[in-house]
């Protein structure tokens, strides 16, 4: 089965069964769609080309069930939480994207219903709101804040950095939600987690590295030191940088491999070069800890803090003079 192209990109990537019905399909065009693989049903009565759908990342498939959940709204909504945070672009690790979070700006009440949760907030809401790609949303500000306010302290932080990577400036913006929301439910640990954002954190591993740093103890590294050797020159770019310690951490997941792959490079030679990078590091007299996703999960951090800070005591008897 053939789409027509217009049928898709009205909606921006999904397209309901009246819109279907609309364009000249049938009922049993959709059912033989979805049945061969073609299409994907993303809600009752809403539709996406599997194509497009394998295509996208989790968080832009979470904004296509957004907006098949904000369309079948009848009162006036915004996405907010970890939605508005999908759509923002900002990292949604550790959040449960089956479920679409909408703030009602009607006179709905708060209820839960399959595969969305309604939240209702006072009278403060409005200056937070813009439209973001056609649909209404709460700022980046305010979404770190519910975000932080609402989730484990591992995904608010993961969520704060990513949005000070993208917009530095956006600090003092977020310490004045922490006074004007002082008093709301789980302010206290969004108050944490803006106090540990920090925009050079590349990736949701390393954010999650440092809450359990916060967490058993271990003092705040730097992060994305550069190292370099006795003529100035670059040697590498570490993810963590202990100085009182001259201890340096890297962070290894997948992603780092993958985003810095040379042409005609293979997974191999990556490693290879990484192990190479890591080598001149160490040469300039300080050591190094790396975290897997594994180490820093909650059944094994405790261990891992504990080698970490064993390895920061040893770097610092045999490195700090």
């Amino acid at each position: 089965m053939e789409l027509p192209a217009a049928l898709v990109v009205a909606r921006r990537g999904w397209f309901t069964r009246a819109d279907a019905i609309a364009a000249g399909l049938t009922d049993r065009d959709l059912a033989v769609g979805v049945r061969d693989g073609g299409l994907l049903r993303l809600r009752h009565g809403a539709y996406c080309p599997a194509d497009l759908y394998r295509a996208c990342n989790e968080a832009e498939r979470h904004v296509l069930l957004a907006r098949c959940v904000v369309a079948a709204q009848r009162g006036r909504v915004a996405l907010t939480g970890a939605s508005a945070a999908a759509l923002h672009g900002l990292s949604v690790w550790g959040q449960d994207l089956d479920t679409v979070h909408l703030v009602r700006l009607d006179a709905g009440s708060p209820r839960i219903q399959a595969g969305c949760r309604h939240h209702v907030v006072g009278s403060d809401l409005e200056p937070d709101l813009e439209e973001r790609a056609d649909l209404l949303t709460i700022t980046v500000a305010r979404t770190v804040w519910e975000v932080a306010r609402t989730s484990s302290l591992e995904s608010a932080v993961s969520t704060a950095d990513s949005a000070l990577s993208r917009d530095p400036g956006l600090a003092d913006t977020l310490r004045t939600m922490a006074g004007r929301f002082a008093n709301h439910p789980g302010s206290r640990t969004a108050r944490i987690a803006l106090r540990m954002a920090d925009g050079g954190a590349q990736s949701p591993g390393e954010s999650i590295t440092r809450v359990q740093c916060y967490r058993y103890g271990i003092p705040r590294p730097e992060l994305q030191h550069e190292v370099r050797d006795s003529h100035g020159r670059l040697l590498g770019i570490s993810d963590f940088w202990w100085p009182e310690f001259r201890h340096l951490g890297e962070f290894d997941g997948k992603v780092k491999y993958q985003q810095h792959l040379r042409a005609t490079e293979s997974p191999s030679d990556a490693v290879f070069r990484e192990k190479q990078r890591e080598d001149a590091m160490r040469a300039q007299h300080c050591g190094m800890t790396r975290f897997t996703w594994a180490d820093v999960m909650p059944d094994r951090a405790r261990t891992t803090m504990a080698r970490l800070w064993h390895d920061l005591q040893q770097s610092r008897r045999l490195y700090v003079r």
